[in-house]
């Protein structure tokens, strides 16, 4: 069989500098595709395939998705997996990120919504995401819907609090650039999320390739048969690996495809 591949989204595929998915990372995609490898997005984001990103799914249509860190899983246009909050405990941890005064945020029914937007404004790691979250009914919401994750926008000891407070969850810190740390229940993961896949296609952690940037993703370099960390990687991330690629604005994803596409034949 050959490998299939499990790919990040954030600072792997799309660059939060440039704001755009840099042309050599599509090419390289669409190649490795046409080649007859399997592609699975593997992201923090609560991805569908009906909603990818507009300028990315017009170019490339992935095989499935390992969406919200392993909460939601799709192959072949299929659903194969949901897992949300318990109810409960979502209910607390907006109740602690509001007392506490956190910036907590999330996407619902196509508007982002924020504990508190002064302290979204404040900190330097979320000045540049493009997007302003809406406070008050918008975040009011979050209660009655159901989620599958959260992201804390806020410090390394916001992150280590709210971890310290909910040990059935894992906070996964996206790195010192992005900054943040998604909330996932504890049970969740992409190595669960990729292990429905493997199971979907009488496939094996022996034939993953597995490519990512941040804490979210170290999991599932090690389970792979290859990893590979980005240039533009976190070092935790970058010492897991089996390999480091270049820098995601340096053509890093071509790199990392290119080094994959070696290892796949060595083992052939």
């Amino acid at each position: 069989m050959k490998p299939l591949f499990f790919i990040d989204y954030d600072n792997t595929i799309f660059s939060h500098r440039t704001w755009t998915v840099p042309e050599d990372a599509l090419q390289a995609l669409e190649a490795l595709k046409n080649d007859g490898f399997r592609i699975f997005l593997a992201s923090g984001r609560a991805f569908r395939s009906s909603d990818l990103p507009e300028d990315f799914r017009n170019r490339f249509t992935p095989d499935g998705l390992v969406s919200s860190n392993g909460a939601i899983i799709e192959a072949e246009g299929k659903l194969l997996w949901e897992k949300y909050f318990d109810p409960d405990l979502q209910r607390r941890i907006l109740d602690y990120v509001v007392e506490k005064g956190y910036c907590l945020i999330s996407g619902f029914e196509g508007t982002w919504a924020t504990s508190n937007l002064e302290r979204f404004r404040s900190l330097p790691t979320n000045r540049n995401r493009k997007v302003i979250p809406e406070e008050g009914n918008a975040f009011q919401a979050l209660y009655t819907s159901r989620r599958p994750a959260f992201f804390l926008a806020d410090t390394k000891e916001a992150i280590e609090d709210v971890q310290a407070h909910f040990p059935e969850t894992k906070l996964l810190y996206m790195g010192d650039e992005l900054g943040g740390a998604d909330i996932i229940p504890k049970e969740n993961g992409k190595v669960m999320g990729a292990s429905r896949i493997l199971e979907y296609f009488h496939a094996s952690w022996d034939d993953v390739i597995a490519i990512g940037d941040s804490m979210n993703d170290m999991e599932l370099i090690r389970a792979a048969a290859f990893g590979i960390a980005m240039g533009n990687a976190m070092p935790e991330v970058q010492a897991a690996a089996d390999y480091t690629a270049k820098d995601i604005d340096e053509g890093g994803l071509a790199d990392a495809l290119s080094r994959a596409r070696q290892w796949a034949a060595s083992r052939a």
